[in-house]
């Protein structure tokens, strides 16, 4: 069993490294925006930004959790896309799926393969992490594999029906296009997603379910319809 002491030093380190690597985001969110945006830049052990993304909506969390779910209306909200397919359920709170991009001449389209992994945090949250599968399935004639990515969804359920949308992300898409325009697309999509996603969310929520009992502990949005 690890020494009291070096337990202690250990959190302490973990600490003071949490907070160092928070000081890396910058803030990116012009006056009067309705989404807060932040980017943590490249690194030579990571050779793409991150960028976050946060805006709250008037959505319970359930109806919105099933909404991101919904394959066949991301087009609606989605910058970029060209298709979106579940491919299959490797578990009950797994969902692999296929996206396809337009893109201009002369870039060619993209498609990436995600893995969609739900979990509950406590009390009231929940973390949807996007795990590039790039090996997952053959590629395809016409399309580049994005061979780099990574990101979160954290949906954490608020008073009086709301719900906070954290969105984080990062990718090298290959090929021709260089690094900074991806940044840059990058930071423009989270932006225009976000908006996209309070608009179509707080107008269709209601057509989707308003519980999930895969994640029945969070309790705080049950009687919001």
């Amino acid at each position: 069993m690890m020494p009291v002491c070096s337990r202690v030093l250990l959190i302490i380190a973990s600490l003071w490294l949490n907070t160092v690597i928070a000081e890396n985001w910058e803030p990116r969110t012009p006056s009067g925006q309705t989404v807060a945006l932040w980017v943590d830049p490249q690194s030579p052990d990571r050779p793409y930004d991150m960028v976050r993304g946060e805006i709250t909506l008037q959505v319970p969390i359930f109806p919105l959790l099933a909404m991101l779910q919904d394959a066949d209306r991301q087009r609606d909200w989605l910058p970029y896309s060209q298709d979106v397919r579940v491919l299959k359920h490797p578990a009950p709170s797994q969902t692999l799926v296929q996206f396809r991009t337009v893109t201009r001449w002369p870039f060619r389209p993209r498609d990436a393969i995600t893995r969609f992994d739900v979990t509950t945090l406590p009390p009231a949250q929940l973390r949807i992490d996007m795990v590039n599968q790039p090996e997952a399935v053959p590629k395809q004639p016409g399309y580049l594999r994005i061979e780099q990515a990574e990101g979160y969804w954290l949906l954490t359920a608020l008073a009086d029906c709301k719900t906070h949308v954290r969105y984080e992300s990062g990718s090298r898409w290959g090929g021709m296009i260089p690094q900074w325009l991806v940044n840059k697309s990058n930071r423009d999509l989270a932006r225009e997603a976000l908006l996209n996603l309070k608009q179509w969310s707080e107008t269709h929520y209601r057509n989707y379910r308003s519980n999930d009992e895969n994640h029945s502990s969070i309790t705080v949005h049950q009687h919001c319809r």
